[in-house]
């Protein structure tokens, strides 16, 4: 999986038993939070993620939900 902000890119690491643990929130969330180890080597940084999440930012509103763009 890979997560992107404005400052760039960032390649998640989800192993299976952490993917089926969060299945529901990385399948679909628009705004995904994530939590485990970084590891970088050689220019390229992963996250190999524990856990994933539902951000809570007091500030910030719920971003609005958007229909699937499917294209067949």
């Amino acid at each position: 999986m890979t997560l992107e902000d404005e400052t760039g890119f960032v390649n998640l690491v989800l192993w299976p038993d952490v993917f089926e643990e969060h299945r529901h929130l990385a399948q679909t969330l628009s705004f995904l939070g994530a939590a485990g180890r970084i590891q970088a080597e050689q220019g390229v940084t992963h996250i190999v993620v524990d856990q994933l999440f539902r951000p809570r930012i007091s500030r910030m509103p719920e971003p609005p939900e958007v229909p699937s763009r499917d294209f067949h």
